[in-house]
């Protein structure tokens, strides 16, 4: 069954593994990794890990100003990347368990640069 995300359907889907998102909003609920709330950085942080799967050294190879969210209606987000260095083009987001402002967005797909 494909992700329906606001009338947009992502061109590659990711596969959600429900427990780890249980105990990531756990985790976002002690304080830790609170940028988990904020789709641009879930976005930021998923695009540079594509560039660089093997971790993050200093600066991230995309900049947060480079990622415009194009739709959140508070449960779905899209997020675009404007980046000569990207290899996505858009990203899709929901927030899965909680599904208000302390709710953790998570990337359920994206769309490859063409």
């Amino acid at each position: 069954m494909r992700k329906e995300t606001g009338g947009r359907i992502p061109q590659v889907e990711i596969p959600v593994n429900w427990e780890a998102e249980k105990n990531e909003q756990k985790s976002v609920d002690a304080g830790h990794s609170p940028w988990k709330l904020d789709p641009i950085f879930v976005t930021q942080v998923f695009a540079s890990l594509l560039i660089s799967p093997e971790g993050i050294e200093g600066d991230y190879p995309i900049a947060y100003e480079d990622i415009i969210l194009i739709k959140n209606n508070g449960e779905i987000a899209i997020a675009e990347i404007k980046d000569d260095k990207t290899i996505v083009s858009r990203v899709y987001l929901k927030r899965l368990i909680r599904q208000d402002s302390t709710g953790i967005w998570t990337v359920i797909g994206y769309d490859p640069i063409k």
